[in-house]
């Protein structure tokens, strides 16, 4: 009897110092984080006045371990860490597939991009997809993307042929912002390896 009310008395000390800590302001604050488009197209993007291409570019797929709202990170070998003080600040499959619409509208120099899984073929000159097998990393050391992406004319069905990037970065700083630039950096990357196999005229 007197074990089981000494358990409950420390239960609600317990409880009731995790309050006051609250209460007071230690609890550690949640920080809200988005990735950057790119600054510039920079050497061969076409010039202003040149028709700009359309393209019908799918939703960006990512793994279910990804797409949450706590950003996620590698932590070696087959663990992952879901931090829950730092999180992406809208829900990250849309706001990667945004990205790369930014970033392929700035090196394409159009307007033409259309975020769709549906499209006639008379609407578009080409169509994309791309499915993200890896896109985290680690304060300090390094971030990693990998995806599988097709691009195909929307008149040539045979012109689809599966491709696969795969890139790192180092992560400058220790901080989950330094991070945010590294992976903002590998969408870039991967925008300019798509633009390379697009025809702008």
């Amino acid at each position: 009897m007197k074990s089981g009310f000494l358990r409950l008395t420390i239960m609600l000390l317990t409880g009731t110092a995790l309050l006051l800590l609250t209460a007071c302001g230690t609890t550690a604050p949640t920080r809200f984080y988005l990735m950057s488009p790119m600054a510039e197209a920079g050497p061969g993007a076409p010039a202003a006045g040149e028709k700009g291409v359309s393209i019908a570019l799918a939703p960006v797929k990512l793994p279910a371990h990804l797409n949450r709202p706590q950003i996620v990170t590698r932590e070696g070998g087959h663990q992952v860490r879901v931090d829950e003080f730092n999180r992406w600040a809208e829900p990250l499959d849309v706001h990667v597939t945004e990205i790369l619409v930014e970033n392929l509208s700035m090196l394409l120099n159009t307007e033409g991009i259309t975020i769709t899984n549906r499209y006639k073929q008379t609407e578009f000159d080409y169509h994309l997809s791309i499915k993200i097998l890896r896109f985290d990393g680690w304060p300090g050391k390094e971030a990693t993307l990998v995806c599988r992406w097709n691009l195909g004319r929307t008149d040539e069905p045979a012109s689809v042929h599966p491709e696969r990037f795969s890139a790192t970065r180092p992560v400058e700083g220790d901080g989950y912002p330094d991070l945010v630039t590294a992976l903002s950096g590998m969408l870039a990357d991967l925008s300019r390896e798509i633009a390379r196999g697009i025809d702008p005229d």
